[in-house]
């Protein structure tokens, strides 16, 4: 018995349709197909023609690394490829809006600042140079006059120093509590050590959901995602350098993004400014599924 028909007879068997087996494999239909079929040159490239056929198995109930050195003679040898790229259906348009608000505030800093120094001369210009011209000409009339007045401008200037400290010293404790609510953590909810590893991550912490995917090689990459209940495609087929960085972001309330990655190691993640350690070592198991979840804890009502 061939491999594909042995694969298509143990589905079956379960009583799965391709659309069934799709679903829980997460591997699109026209590969299973082109498996059953023996159609490998539909398949991108020799190494995902065993991870799918060897996901296919363990779907069915059959052990996918003993069937696959058992039928090793009709798996293809050769290193023929097939890429196939979709275009990205989102851009990155937050990282812009925010570099634009930058150099709009940008001039109404600057003559902020230029007002402080304004501001800083006359008063130091009063304090070293005025004041003391002033006092030197009233002490010549009359020094119990001017004796009081300057313990009492000492007095003033005093009070004034210390309350400029206790108002910096409390804005930078405000600065600081304000940084330290808003850093954002990617928590390890599950980890499914199945063939191929599934982990799933939740991010806290933040009110924003942005992503950016590198990789140093190849791979191959399906990416699904779900915003308050509606689903879509981002990307599937082969994720190459020259798609390096991928980036995308979500306008939703409730997320869940999943990636099935072929080739883990040498592929980046990163979540709202958060890299993604893998929690299944990618050196280890290369073929993995990633799933990270996001609710909008700052939702406007």
């Amino acid at each position: 018995m061939e491999l594909g028909q042995r694969l298509k007879e143990a589905r079956e068997e379960k009583g799965l349709t391709i659309e069934q087996l799709a679903e829980s494999t997460k591997i699109q239909k026209r590969y299973l197909t082109a498996i059953e079929d023996h159609q490998w040159d539909t398949i991108p490239g020799n190494f995902y023609v065993r991870a799918f056929v060897r996901e296919y198995a363990d779907a069915v109930g059959l052990n996918g690394d003993e069937l696959i050195n058992e039928y090793a003679n009709e798996l293809p040898s050769g290193d023929d490829r097939t890429y196939e790229y979709m275009t990205p259906s989102r851009k990155n348009s937050k990282a812009q809006k925010a570099s634009n608000q930058i150099f709009t505030l940008l001039p109404k800093l600057l003559v902020f600042l230029l007002i402080i120094g304004i501001g800083f001369a006359i008063w130091y210009s009063i304090v070293n140079y005025i004041q003391p011209a002033i006092t030197d000409g009233e002490e010549q009339t009359s020094q119990e006059i001017i004796t009081a007045p300057e313990d009492e401008e000492d007095e003033v200037s005093e009070e004034n120093g210390n309350e400029e400290a206790s108002n910096e010293d409390e804005e930078e404790s405000t600065e600081k509590d304000e940084v330290e609510e808003t850093n954002p953590s990617l928590n390890v909810l599950d980890v499914n050590q199945d063939s191929t590893p599934r982990t799933t991550y939740e991010l806290v912490d933040t009110d924003s959901f942005e992503v950016t995917l590198t990789v140093n090689d190849e791979t191959y990459l399906e990416i699904d995602l779900t915003e308050d209940g509606d689903e879509s495609q981002l990307f599937s087929g082969m994720f190459s350098v020259d798609d390096s960085p991928f980036e995308f972001d979500s306008d939703g309330n409730e997320v869940e993004l999943e990636m099935n990655i072929g080739r883990a190691s040498g592929f980046g993640i990163e979540v709202s400014g958060v890299e993604l350690e893998y929690e299944v070592d990618p050196n280890d198991n290369v073929h993995q599924r990633i799933i990270i979840l996001w609710e909008n804890e700052h939702e406007e009502d």
